[in-house]
């Protein structure tokens, strides 16, 4: 039977490896490392970016690995990170919010300019099974200015 001692040392392995795994995608995704970012989704992922189509075009949801495939696609011939610094990461269950700010170019404009995340993750098991990166639309706009 199971104490309350060894219940808690299970949750904070499942913690650990949880924010493990959400680090190694979001520096995928800051890589724009997209072989290394399908090794974390679940094959029936859906992604959704950003929440205003208007803000973006790329903006809305993708399903599976070929939808996150060209979604981050849509997002390098837009832009350039060139460096990402993940300031929160908070697990609860089988769920994990990132806070980030990611210094990025805008290709067309060379732009560069700080712009501030909140990516939510959940996970089935040790795989990811719907990713929503929210970026700062006012900046994404200001880059494309």
């Amino acid at each position: 039977m199971q104490n309350f001692e060894t219940l808690g040392l299970l949750s904070s392995i499942d913690r650990v490896l949880l924010e493990e795994r959400a680090i190694g995608l979001l520096e995928c995704l800051a890589d724009h490392d997209v072989d290394g970012a399908m090794t974390f989704l679940s094959p029936k992922a859906q992604v959704f970016l950003g929440s205003d189509r208007r803000a973006m075009p790329f903006f809305g949801s993708y399903e599976g690995k070929d939808g996150l495939r060209q979604a981050l696609r849509e997002i390098h011939i837009e832009y350039d990170v060139l460096s990402q610094d993940i300031r929160d990461i908070v697990v609860d269950q089988d769920r994990v919010v990132a806070r980030r700010t990611c210094r990025m170019r805008h290709r067309g404009t060379a732009k560069v300019m700080d712009v501030d995340f909140c990516d939510w993750i959940q996970f089935d098991g040790a795989f990811v099974s719907q990713l929503s990166l929210m970026p700062e639309t006012l900046a994404l706009a200001e880059l494309v200015a």
